[in-house]
């Protein structure tokens, strides 16, 4: 398991486990593997991804199989709401709402709003 960057560069492996099966015909087995939000964080940017790859061999025969995911992380939405009509010239109240998924806490966060009209947006520390 490594991060993977926005420009397609994978990083150093951060973990690796190893797993020995004895499969009889016509059997198929399931190996899982859970990646804490601890274990990944320190690896990966803004717009990074995972990249999970796992191999087999046939012992019996050499033959090799090998298979890659990648897995793009989600940023979270925002939810932003008019809670007041919009009229030109006119300050508008406007409710934004975000969930941190995280677990732990987010600080020295920002919310910067930018669009049509908004001659200055005025960033808020969070």
């Amino acid at each position: 398991l490594c991060a993977v960057r926005y420009t397609g560069v994978a990083g150093a492996p951060f973990r690796q486990e190893q797993h020995r099966r004895t499969l009889p015909p016509g059997e198929e087995e399931t190996v899982t593997m859970a990646v804490t939000f601890a274990e990944y964080q320190p690896h990966v940017g803004d717009q990074d991804a995972l990249k999970l790859t796992a191999a087999g061999a046939v012992k019996e025969t050499g033959q090799v199989v090998a298979k890659e995911l990648r897995v793009r992380l989600h940023t979270p939405e925002l939810t932003l709401t008019l809670l007041a009509p919009a009229v030109v010239g006119q300050e508008t109240p406007i409710q934004v709402v975000f969930q941190n998924p995280l677990p732990e806490a987010l600080t020295g966060t920002t919310l910067r709003m930018e669009g049509a009209g908004i001659a200055c947006p005025k960033p808020v520390s969070l």
